[in-house]
């Protein structure tokens, strides 16, 4: 397939850093703007290329309407046997009025055991959320969700530094420990980052520089079993829930992978009784 997906492995385009949101300038930060349908466009031909979208199922659970956009909690599920070529390669999300065009964009193996996974994401304002399956097999589909938010995710344009000298985060597993042999268990990880978007101003006047967590992963017994990309649109504090097939006992290594090369991990064992 033509293009030059996958793209999520690219840091924060110059371009990208440019984009701001409308809410931003009403608080007096000029040379800001929302990304647009087109930008969206962009972004999806960028990461797929020039595909013909096939017909496919994508169950998104997520609010119509929310009060906040600065934590929208969202679950997404490719209905598929995970066996064969029946299982999503990349789930890829994005949004038509955020600052930038993408939220995140989750990476699937048979090791999971459904194609489902859940997290928070920032939204500014009425918009169209867009969800882009690419199927092992080549097959690309999508899906658009309304969702309507009363305040957008825009934060306080001031702010103070939120990493000091000797900051690290706080990290926490909900993991099962003793399972049966072929069970399939969810997995909940939250780490406590501020994902700072790039779009504040010190006390002094200056920008904070963008700085989130890039990449989430997790190795079951040393072997990659999910992934994920994740953009400034993802909450503070990323929460991330997925599924595993746990069919001998697995030690399970957790890593979240900082815009600055910091490498933040975690582990847990599950044994299968």
């Amino acid at each position: 397939m033509a293009g030059r997906y996958p793209r999520f492995d690219a840091r924060i385009s110059r371009r990208s850093l440019c984009l701001g949101t409308t809410s931003l300038l009403a608080l007096g930060v000029p040379g800001l703007s929302r990304a647009s349908e087109a930008d969206v466009l962009e972004a999806i031909a960028e990461d797929f290329g020039d595909v013909a979208f096939a017909e496919g199922e994508i169950l998104v659970d997520m609010p119509d309407f929310s009060d906040s956009g600065k934590s929208v909690p969202m679950t997404v599920t490719v209905p598929c046997s995970m066996e064969g070529l029946d299982y999503p390669e990349v789930v890829a999300v994005y949004a038509a009025r955020n600052p930038r065009p993408r939220i995140v964009a989750v990476y699937f193996t048979p090791a999971c055991g459904e194609a489902t996974f859940s997290t928070r994401v920032r939204l500014d304002s009425y918009q169209d959320v867009t969800f882009v399956v690419k199927m092992a097999t080549g097959e690309v589909f999508q899906y658009v969700r309304q969702v309507d938010v009363t305040y957008g995710a825009c934060e306080q344009p001031v702010a103070s530094d939120q990493f000091p000298d000797g900051w690290a985060p706080q990290i926490r597993l909900a993991v099962p420990g003793t399972v049966e042999a072929g069970a399939q268990v969810e997995i909940r990880t939250i780490i406590s980052h501020p994902m700072e978007t790039g779009f504040r101003y010190n006390s002094r006047g200056l920008t904070i520089p963008v700085r989130i967590a890039e990449w989430f992963r997790c190795f079951a017994n040393e072997t990659l079993a999910f992934s994920a990309r994740l953009e400034p649109a993802i909450s503070a504090n990323p929460y991330m829930a997925f599924p595993l097939k746990v069919d001998e006992t697995t030690h399970l290594r957790f890593e979240w992978v900082d815009t600055n090369g910091d490498i933040y991990t975690d582990s847990a064992d599950i044994t299968v009784a």
